[in-house]
């Protein structure tokens, strides 16, 4: 397999990881519930009944078989994990730092294309201003006047722009070469289990197994 189709492997076998514990942290799915009716000690001549009221979850996965696939899956995760460092390792550029570094390129080029699109501004706020004066008879009267809201960008926007630019350039350029790397690299990794479909089903599948 591709290293591509080796992430979404590992991303999968994580998941189901996280789906069994998820599973197993809920008491009523590893719990049995039974209520005893004790009728023979209030009357005389009726019989006593056990009732089952558990609560379990519809897939209703036996527990210990559960464990066990967990177990299954975990090494699984972990052969899987070192193939994956191993066709890494024969890359002749370092994917993780790649995409590291054009996440936060990616990230930053947002807050760069705002900047590029702000301009300066002025708003004429009509009779907003309030102001005081003392009048002939010596009272102080109040007067309203215009004020300009005028708001001006500190920043030349052409090099805002500029660097826009080349900051979607390089991103692109990587990405492209990300992209070709996970599906021109291959990964020493044949999968034990299929991993396609809801993580209950795949689990069904493997319980039967």
């Amino acid at each position: 397999m591709n290293l591509k189709e080796a992430f979404q492997a590992q991303n999968k076998i994580i998941e189901l990881l996280d789906y069994i514990s998820g599973y197993l942290s809920v008491e009523d799915n590893v719990m049995t519930v039974t209520e005893k009716h004790l009728r023979s000690k209030a009357l005389a001549g009726q019989q006593d009944d056990s009732v089952d009221v558990s609560c379990k979850s519809e897939e209703m996965f036996e527990v210990g078989k559960l464990i066990d696939i967990w177990q299954q899956l975990m090494n699984e995760k972990e052969q899987l994990g070192l193939a994956i460092g191993k066709a890494k390792a024969g890359m002749s550029f370092n994917l993780d730092a790649a995409v590291d570094a054009n996440k936060s390129r990616r990230a930053f080029l947002m807050t760069m294309q705002r900047l590029a699109n702000r301009k300066s501004s002025h708003e004429l706020q009509k009779g907003e201003g309030r102001g005081y004066v003392f009048n002939n008879d010596g009272n102080q009267t109040t007067y309203f006047y215009d004020i300009d809201r005028i708001k001006t960008i500190d920043y030349d926007r052409n090099k805002v722009r500029a660097m826009v630019k080349e900051l979607t350039r390089v991103s692109d350029e990587v990405s492209i070469k990300i992209d070709e790397a996970l599906l021109h690299t291959q990964v020493d990794y044949e999968p034990k289990f299929v991993l396609a479909g809801e993580e209950s089903f795949i689990i069904e599948e493997l319980m039967e197994k």
